[in-house]
């Protein structure tokens, strides 16, 4: 009888146990999904604020978990470039996150800056595809005896031996220019695809700010508009919407940081767009615009550029008629 007794209070204890036992491993796993969740949504957000401010012509599709673990999962967003109407894939954007943060600016989404050489050009690659980077350089930066031996890009006009594509210039401009003078300066036959909102500080040179340029997306036909927010929540905001870049920045400003020299990329963003709250007050340093080559090839004839990058290019094709 007592053995009996015993065994039971035994096999009480075992089951006990275990119940205890996966109670809490069953709270565990929820909590750990819960924080996984929460963990998703801001890596959304990075992945959207970067869609807004720093993503030079390109323009996101999806988002979609690619790497997925218990304790450490990757988003991936698919993105693509509209060359005049080709829409061309490019590197996607890639954010990790895990139980304690987000990720963003890994060495995968940072491009490869070629070395000074003696061709006394200077260019940007993607680390992920290899595809041409267009760069902008800043007209107030004093430049260096390095830097002076490298000059200013001027590689639009090298476009006309390139007959029967279609490609994407970075134009820098001498002097920044509001909105309307843009439109009023730039031929018709090119599509403005994104404007570059310039540099507060002058100390910065072309190598220190690739894959980290301000700036905002037009939408397909080349047109920025000005409406305000009616919701805070960023995947509801319209690239092409100045006041949603605004807000984009000031965002971005509070949650990430990328130092160069001593100077924050996004802490300088944010000294121009307080300069620029509105569209009708905003002044551009430079845009991207893509075209057929032999119109982009004329470019570094116009007066009031200061220098031009090329980035990618596409073969035309019998059955796509370019936008311009």
């Amino acid at each position: 009888m007592i053995k009996k007794e015993k065994r039971k209070k035994i096999l009480l204890t075992v089951s006990i146990s275990i119940g205890t036992t996966l109670i809490i491993a069953l709270f565990g796993f929820f909590m750990i999904n819960q924080r996984m969740g929460v963990q998703f949504k801001k890596a959304q957000e990075v992945a959207n604020i970067t869609d807004l401010i720093e993503s030079p012509n390109i323009t996101s599709t999806s988002q979609y978990t690619s790497e997925y673990g218990r304790f450490s999962s990757q988003l991936r967003s698919e993105r693509f470039k509209n060359i005049d109407g080709y829409m061309v894939k490019t590197s996607p954007l890639e954010i990790d996150y895990n139980l304690f943060g987000v990720g963003y600016g890994g060495i995968q989404n940072s491009p490869l800056t070629v070395p000074i050489s003696k061709t006394k050009q200077i260019g940007a690659f993607s680390r992920q595809n290899g595809e041409k980077i267009p760069i902008f350089f800043n007209p107030k930066h004093e430049l260096n005896q390095d830097e002076q031996a490298v000059g200013l890009s001027h590689e639009s006009k090298t476009l006309s031996s390139l007959t029967k594509h279609v490609a994407e210039v970075a134009i820098s401009f001498k002097t920044p220019m509001s909105y309307a003078e843009i439109q009023k300066a730039l031929p018709d036959n090119l599509l403005i695809n994104w404007y570059w909102i310039g540099m507060d500080n002058d100390k910065l040179a072309v190598t220190d700010t690739v894959g980290r340029v301000i700036g905002i997306n037009t939408d397909r036909d080349g047109r920025l508009i000005d409406e305000s927010l009616k919701t805070n929540d960023s995947s509801e905001w319209a690239d092409n919407n100045y006041p949603a870049f605004v807000a984009a920045v000031k965002k971005a400003a509070s949650q990430r940081s990328y130092t160069v020299n001593g100077i924050d990329i996004y802490q300088d963003a944010l000294k121009q767009v307080k300069k620029y709250p509105s569209l009708d007050k905003a002044k551009f340093s430079g845009v991207i615009v893509s075209g057929r080559t032999e119109n982009l090839a004329k470019l570094d004839d116009e007066p009031y550029i200061y220098a031009t990058s090329v980035g990618v290019e596409a073969e035309m094709l019998p059955y796509i008629e370019p936008i311009k």
